[in-house]
């Protein structure tokens, strides 16, 4: 089979240039059984990376739509339109679901074909890019298996009409074989973070095994010894701890500026696993990465973007009310008062007080111009927000819906600046530092039945940076209590928590939740608690999975649908 079947050009220049790895020149692989040169070579394993930069994959279609329809994060449009996965009214045939599906296997597909080629060539001796595109494999088999739960395993290349018919394996059985690959790959991963984070290493597959491990531990998956896989989570988040070559930066707000900007951070190497975008189009070297414009802070203003402050941004994804809260207690655990000031430096980065428009209530008929500055939200008649100056300062009395602020496009951070550019360069996580401290503790505690104080230590890593306190001493269920937490104040809307909630085993209840949340007085004056409130209402016990695909049910006649669906 020809190879430029498998790898399209877009798939193959889709990363961003940042080292060696990423110049390479994007082309076409012509070669029958395998590639001429090094650079086809390193062309085609970019291809196998490329998928993830693509709208149905982390540029917008699993990563937000899918991924980040949470506890803490919902869609914030009117629910008359049911095509949005985000809503949680979508059915088989839904167009989102069916592309990211889509993309996913093509990630599968590319990975099998470098697979294929690359041994017969002198260009990986070593048999470190064979064991790079394999890590992939088994990674985008994880992502399938995560969110549609039994899924056809591909490991091999369908090179017959025959081969494209096949019957679902086992939820437990793919994860079971994605652990064994992932630990295959550990051996000739390089240690060595050069190419870090655009491509993956030995330390950045320990934590995904992680994060594998602890989501076969959970509640969904059936089967397996669950205290045994939260033991190998442990193990594995342990050997990235101890390894030494990753600390937290000093600024929460500056790892996501990093990452708005294009720019890897090599000091602190908190961002282990990134997808990286590019933003603008050209005849050769593109991606379609939508972090920033459809999820951040809305930006409508008028069509002068050379004098606006910020890039055009729909905001379309905003934080919840739950979200807010978890900020205003400070731990959550024996302690049911609201603070007088949040003093956790990550809500003013995810949940500021402002956007570029001004959030209008409109039922209070309150008139806030489009402006080329920040503009405070109004609640109730009264600003959420105080201009002092060029910053607005936090008004503690007033609490209003508020856009997801971590993926922004304020210039200054953000390297594009020209007209309504909707495919922005904003680089998403795979995979933090914060998040394996926080995997440590949770997967310690469970295996053990304790908390032990290098549990403790990690939370107090992640809560120390925010500004916050942390006890010296917990009892186990107030311990467990509190990574959860943390995982949602440090985690948000990077596409974790919906599977949190999930292997948690509470993701239904959870999301009903919404529908007292909008009865809140701090929140039911704005239209958008209603909006949250029918997604709260819409999740039922068949969304732990996505349905199978109708197209695919159409051509694959082996498959069958999920439970329910």
């Amino acid at each position: 089979m020809k190879l430029n079947k498998i790898i399209s050009i877009s798939a193959a220049c889709a990363l961003f240039a940042g080292c060696s790895f990423l110049d390479v020149t994007p082309q076409v692989i012509c070669s029958e059984t395998f590639y001429n040169t090094k650079d086809e070579a390193l062309s085609a394993l970019v291809g196998v990376y490329g998928v993830m930069n693509n709208e149905p994959f982390y540029g917008n279609f699993y990563s937000l739509m899918i991924s980040n329809a949470d506890d803490l994060c919902y869609f914030n449009r009117p629910t008359t339109n049911d095509s949005y996965v985000a809503m949680y009214k979508h059915d088989a045939s839904n167009t989102q679901v069916y592309r990211a599906w889509t993309e996913i296997y093509k990630g599968i597909k590319n990975a099998n074909a470098f697979m294929d080629a690359i041994p017969n060539t002198e260009f990986d001796v070593d048999g470190a890019l064979y064991t790079e595109a394999r890590f992939l494999r088994a990674y985008y088999h994880f992502i399938l298996a995560q969110a549609w739960g039994d899924v056809p395993l591909r490991k091999q290349s369908v090179v017959s009409h025959d081969q494209i018919m096949a019957a679902s394996t086992p939820q437990y059985e793919v994860l079971t074989w994605v652990a064994e690959e992932m630990e295959a790959c550990l051996e000739k991963l390089p240690q060595s973070l050069e190419n870090a984070p655009s491509r993956v290493n030995k330390y950045t597959a320990e934590a995904v095994l992680s994060r594998v491990y602890l989501f076969m531990a959970g509640a969904t998956v059936k089967g397996g010894d669950k205290k045994e896989f939260y033991k190998k989570a442990m193990d594995h988040a342990d050997n990235v701890i101890e390894s030494g070559l990753f600390r937290l930066n000093d600024s929460y707000s500056d790892v996501f500026i990093n990452m708005i900007a294009d720019r890897y951070d090599k000091e602190y190497n908190e961002s282990m696993w990134e997808v990286d975008f590019m933003g603008l189009h050209s005849a050769d070297n593109w991606s379609n990465g939508r972090i920033g414009d459809l999820i951040g802070l809305q930006s409508s203003g008028s069509k002068d973007y050379d004098t606006f402050l910020c890039n055009f941004a729909y905001g379309q994804y905003d934080g919840s009310l739950k979200l807010w809260d978890l900020y205003l207690q400070s731990d959550g655990i024996g302690k049911t008062a609201p603070l007088t000031t949040v003093t956790d430096k990550r809500q003013s980065w995810n949940m500021p007080p402002y956007n570029y428009a001004g959030r209008v209530v409109a039922s209070l008929k309150v008139n806030v111009p489009a402006s080329t500055a920040k503009a405070p939200y109004y609640y109730d008649g009264k600003l959420s927000g105080e201009i002092m100056g060029d910053e607005i300062v936090e008004n503690m009395n007033a609490v209003a819906v508020r856009n997801c602020g971590k993926w922004r496009r304020e210039k200054g951070m953000e390297t594009i600046h020209n007209s309504k550019q909707l495919y922005t360069g904003i680089n998403f996580p795979i995979m933090r530092y914060s998040d394996v401290l926080l995997m440590y503790a949770e997967a310690s505690l469970e295996y053990s039945g304790a908390v032990s104080q290098k549990a403790i230590d990690c939370v107090q890593k992640v809560r120390t940076r925010a500004g916050v306190e942390t006890a010296s001493s917990y009892s186990a269920d107030d311990f467990r209590k509190l990574v959860r937490n943390e995982r949602g104040r440090e985690l948000c809307f990077e596409a974790l928590r919906k599977y949190d909630l999930i292997r948690w085993g509470i993701f239904v209840e959870t999301m009903h939740g919404y529908e007292t949340d909008a009865t809140d007085a701090r929140w039911s004056a704005d239209p958008k608690s209603g909006y949250a409130a029918a997604i709260g209402t819409a999740v039922q016990e068949k969304h732990i999975v996505l349905p199978v695909p109708t197209v695919e049910l159409g051509v694959n006649n082996l498959l069958q649908q999920n439970t329910l669906w």
